[in-house]
């Protein structure tokens, strides 16, 4: 790996969670992404759908739960594979008990069926406009998405807030592109 880059991606990282928590609430009361995501999902159906559970100040995603729910579609939430530092995703229900993983994310607990979702919402540190994000740096996202993209299309939607995009995101030849940027602002298709 470039150190030039990683290095570059620890500050971008850094100085994007700083100004999170400290914007995060202001812009949470203008969070209409649960409207601008109805498009997308008119236009895929009923399918299901992989999210997740906010974690230190992330954008929320209660009320796209809530809007998945009243039309219908099944959610996955992502949970951590301890032993091959993968991503998989299992079938949620609202009442259904959530376990933290080792880095205090709530998951579904290991007897959750696990799903095989159409599209997922990605949650992110930073994006830019050509499609790529900046998350925690554990990669578990892109790859995920590289053996998804590999054995079939899956449908991509990083989800952050607008303050979050980064004009000159340094890019590594694992950084997997997204298809859609959705804020609490817009809804937005990469080309």
């Amino acid at each position: 790996m470039n150190t030039s880059h990683k290095s570059e991606k620890q500050n971008i990282r850094k100085f994007l969670i700083d100004r999170r928590n400290e914007l995060s609430s202001e812009y949470e009361l203008k969070n209409n992404s649960h409207i601008h995501i109805k498009t997308l999902l008119e236009d895929i159906g009923k399918c299901k759908i992989g999210s997740y559970f906010p974690f230190r100040n992330e954008i929320s995603t209660k009320l796209i739960h809530e809007l998945l729910f009243s039309l219908e579609f099944e959610i996955s939430l992502p949970c951590v594979n301890d032993e091959d530092q993968n991503l998989i995703f299992r079938n949620w229900k609202t009442n259904d008990d959530l376990v933290k993983n080792k880095y205090s994310i709530l998951q579904p607990k290991d007897d959750a069926i696990e799903d095989y979702p159409v599209m997922i919402i990605v949650p992110l540190v930073g994006f830019s406009m050509s499609g790529y994000r900046l998350g925690y740096g554990g990669g578990y996202y892109d790859r995920f998405m590289d053996a998804k993209n590999k054995s079939g299309k899956i449908i991509t939607v990083g989800f952050g807030y607008t303050f979050q995009e980064v004009n000159d995101l340094p890019i590594e030849s694992h950084d997997q592109k997204l298809n859609w940027i959705l804020t609490e602002k817009y809804l937005y298709k990469i080309a």
